[in-house]
């Protein structure tokens, strides 16, 4: 539906061709730089990687902290109601001070905006946990650590894969921005040097595969987390 409306808006000139090329004409860029398409996908997808990895990891770790612990949730609320709202683009010259331009300042960026949802979801499903499952886990005697790997973190483990997924198309959206901004290579910066060249078709190519990577992203995720958390699924469908 999506390809006929573009062809009859295309065919129409509804929209200017110099802006919305044909799908034939977007799909035969899509060949012609099929080399460096694949190695700026390359690029955004190492980028992304590494800073959905290091979200994922601090993001589970503190909110599950901070989620256990009253006094540490009442003073981390007002640093998270500031860091929050923080666009990752206005940070760029600061990374950049930091970092340099390069694979590290992106993927910091990265990992700082797909934090946030990790972090959120894993602080509100530990609290969410089921005080029948604290009590049976003390009347066994389990220690702090084995009550938080065998009980909490199982029982917060939907709330956690919820937030990892939001956190998954939110970091690819920021890795090609960044790129965008600050020509780091990676699809965005295929897609910046194709609109400085007025190449409107392989611009809208990178953008293609841009949003086909996301789809694919998303469609592996799921099917991990189906094989992974099948309870999740089947609370879902219910």
């Amino acid at each position: 539906m999506a390809l006929l409306l573009w062809e009859l808006a295309s065919a129409t000139h509804i929209v200017n061709e110099a802006a919305l090329p044909t799908p034939v004409a977007t799909f035969t860029a899509i060949i012609k730089n099929a080399g460096k398409l694949s190695s700026a996908t390359l690029g955004t997808l190492e980028a992304w990687a590494l800073g959905i990895a290091a979200a994922a990891i601090a993001g589970i770790l503190i909110g599950t902290l901070v989620g256990r612990s009253h006094v540490a949730d009442a003073a981390t609320e007002t640093l998270v109601r500031m860091m929050r709202p923080l666009p990752s683009l206005a940070l760029i010259p600061i990374a950049i001070l930091v970092a340099g331009l390069g694979l590290k300042m992106t993927a910091g960026l990265v990992s700082f905006a797909a934090f946030w949802p990790i972090f959120i979801n894993a602080r509100a499903g530990v609290r969410q946990v089921d005080n029948r499952y604290l009590e049976s886990a003390g009347a066994l005697g389990l220690n702090r650590w084995e009550l938080i790997r065998l009980v909490i973190l199982p029982a917060a483990a939907p709330m956690i894969a919820s937030g990892i997924q939001v956190a998954i198309s939110l970091a690819l959206v920021v890795t090609v921005s960044v790129e965008l901004v600050g020509g780091t290579g990676g699809l965005g910066e295929f897609v910046l040097v194709a609109q400085q060249g007025n190449a409107t078709a392989t611009m809208f190519s990178g953008v293609i595969v841009g949003g086909l990577i996301g789809w694919a992203l998303n469609a592996i995720y799921l099917k991990i987390i189906d094989q992974v958390l099948p309870w999740k699924s089947q609370g879902e469908r219910n």
